[in-house]
């Protein structure tokens, strides 16, 4: 696991030297172990290493084929590295990395050997001859690609705030994205909040010549689905052990995240079968409704484990200023500050780390699957179904909120107000924030003006076109594996990792298991009443009974808790700040939504904290160019 960056300019450079070493020290955390660079006339690149397969320096990168006539910079893991070497000639290997094996398929099949890696990763590589480069990001988006591209530069790194290190990239606010991340607590899609500045899309890759680009899909799940049909659902547990099998495969101990929940069980489970002395690592909190370290470290006790608990305190300003120090985008995720920590923790241990990530959203793990399933009826089938929802959000405004982990008044209060809208933007609505009259009331006419054209459904309507003729519930677990998944879940996890020098590794993420989950019927996944049940009865063997039975816990932060404290207070100061009026310019509508959280007419802590982070990155980033 590494860190890459470079760039292609049209002309040479005299500081090139300077700037890609620059984006380099930028990203150091990503890999502290080893530095690396290649540079010609018109290209830079830049590598930190984090040392996990052939510890060595002879495989540290940016690396050369065999010919010269390739030059790779590449961050992630080929799991299958050792049966790709049967496909290429081995005489030509100097080490035992994984990267070497990828530069030399390369070398010998080009963009057709995609085909065949199995892993997590984001790499570009450079062809010295044509003067092209290809620059190419795993099917799942586990690993993250960014870049810049104008008339005559085209930059990219692991990390945005790597790119913003090349005196081309500008700092400026896109305010589509800031919309989208307004409605749903994150930015999706291709765009960051940095106008300019894109993500390359998973399962894709770009061909970069001369000031022409070219972007390429190599997979396509709703295309692979088809080609699955005849796969049972007794294959699931072995392509999930396989999975295990491959991600521990590795020349540094491998520990586990572990939870209270049956994916991170499950993975442990099976890792512990192969590797007796793996370690588990697991956060807890104060707050006993959020609190699973229990249940963990009964688990890991169970299977003869070394588990380390950790607790989450309520956090202060300065660890949120860290957080956003290295979340270069505005993130309203709650679960990331404990992640964050947890990160932390377990790096000062180990090096590399299994997690239950994608499990989820596989086997319709999250309660908004069975909101899916009881709006789909009610919408086509129930009569009165509107006036039902009307009558159930009165009930609820006369309610106080309570405060658990995503507490039952939050849930109810979201299902009654979207549960009427057709199955696509209900399922869109569930995890939203603001909608759009809310943030036109927020924002400022100038901005407003600027998002005339723009609505943040669109970008999901445009997911839902692309399923085709799918079974609805199966367009929405779709649709959540492209937006909630990669610009979620994996950008979370990807930078509290890699913040800390740690790779972390999901065996429910592995293509095949993907395409195999994603070829059951998603009715045969979860009910009404209970999510998971495919799951639970495959995993019968392996988990515990207890576990199985647990409803999911999710791991969020007790922020509507944190907010009536000493953080509100914070908050209150961050939303009168002079940068922030800008964009937000009305704070009494702010204060309206904090009085009312205060007093549990309503639990706005998400909407809250989804403010309190940007109020926060604003402070941080806006100026960032000028201490370049």
């Amino acid at each position: 696991m590494c860190g890459i960056c470079g760039f292609l300019c049209a002309a040479p450079g005299e500081n090139n030297t300077v700037i890609i070493k620059d984006m380099a020290a930028t990203i150091r955390h990503r890999g502290n172990e080893a530095s690396g660079f290649f540079l010609e006339a018109q290209m830079a690149f830049g590598h930190q290493r984090l040392s996990i397969l052939d510890l060595d320096q002879r495989s540290n990168q940016p690396m050369i084929s065999a010919d010269k006539r390739f030059v790779i910079t590449f961050n992630g893991e080929i799991y299958n590295y050792r049966e790709l070497i049967n496909r290429i000639d081995k005489g030509v290997l100097h080490t035992t990395s994984d990267t070497e094996v990828l530069l030399e398929l390369w070398a010998k099949e080009g963009p057709a050997c995609l085909q065949h890696l199995n892993g997590m990763f984001a790499f570009a590589i450079y062809d010295r001859h044509q003067k092209e480069l290809y620059c190419v990001r795993d099917r799942l988006g586990v690993k993250p690609f960014y870049y810049w591209n104008d008339a005559r530069n085209f930059v990219f790194a692991s990390e945005a705030k790597s790119v913003l290190k090349h005196p081309v990239a500008k700092v400026k606010v896109n305010f589509s994205a800031l919309s989208d991340y307004l409605s749903l607590g994150y930015i999706t899609g291709e765009t960051t909040i940095y106008a300019g500045i894109n993500k390359l899309k998973p399962g894709h890759y770009l061909k970069v010549a001369g000031d022409k680009i070219q972007e390429h899909c190599y997979w396509n799940l709703s295309a692979k689905l088809a080609a699955n049909e005849g796969l049972t659902a007794d294959s699931i547990v072995d392509l999930l052990d396989s999975a295990v099998k491959y991600r521990l495969i590795s020349d540094v101990p491998v520990g586990s995240f572990l939870s209270g929940g049956m994916d991170s069980a499950s993975v442990t489970a099976l890792a512990a079968r192969y590797c007796p002395e793996l370690q588990t690592f697991t956060i807890g909190f104060n707050e006993r409704s959020f609190d699973e370290s229990s249940a963990a470290a009964k688990l890991s006790a169970g299977l003869g484990l070394t588990n380390q608990v950790d607790f989450f305190q309520a956090p202060d300003l300065e660890f949120l200023q860290q957080l956003v120090r290295f979340f270069d985008q505005p993130f309203a995720d709650t679960s990331a500050l404990p992640f964050f920590q947890l990160c932390k923790n377990t790096s000062s241990r180990i090096k590399t780390v299994l997690c239950g990530d994608g499990g989820d959203e596989l086997f319709a793990g999250y309660e908004t699957r069975r909101a899916d399933l009881f709006a789909l009826k009610g919408f086509r089938s129930i009569p009165f179904w509107n006036r039902i929802l009307q009558l159930g959000s009165g009930i609820m405004s006369m309610i106080p909120a309570d405060r658990g982990k995503v507490s039952t008044h939050y849930k109810l209060r979201q299902f009654f107000e979207f549960a009427h809208l057709p199955p696509q933007q209900s399922h869109f609505s569930w995890r939203l924030l603001f909608n759009e009259k809310e943030k036109g009331a927020l924002f400022s006419p100038a901005i407003n003006e600027e998002l005339a054209s723009h609505n943040t459904w669109n970008v999901f309507a445009e997911l839902f076109n692309k399923t085709g003729n799918l079974p609805i519930l199966q367009q929405q677990a779709i649709v959540d594996l492209q937006s909630w998944l990669v610009d979620d879940i994996l950008y979370k996890a990807d930078q509290a990792s890699m913040a800390h020098t740690l790779e972390v590794r999901a065996p429910f993420l592995d293509y095949r298991l993907v395409e195999a989950a994603f070829s059951i019927p998603e009715e045969h996944k979860f009910s009404a009443f209970k999510t998971k049940t495919l799951l639970r009865q495959k995993l019968a063997d392996l988990v515990p009974t207890d576990v199985l039975k647990r409803k999911k816990e999710g791991f969020g932060s007790p922020v509507s808790i944190w907010l009536e404290g000493q953080l509100g207070r914070v908050f209150v100061d961050y939303i009168h700040d002079r940068q922030f009026r800008e964009f937000f310019p009305d704070t009494e509508k702010i204060m309206t939504l904090y009085r009312d959280h205060c007093s549990r007419i309503r639990d706005n802590g998400y909407r809250l904290w989804g403010l309190f982070m940007f109020a926060l990155w604003q402070k941080e980033w806006l100026n960032v160019k000028k201490s370049l």
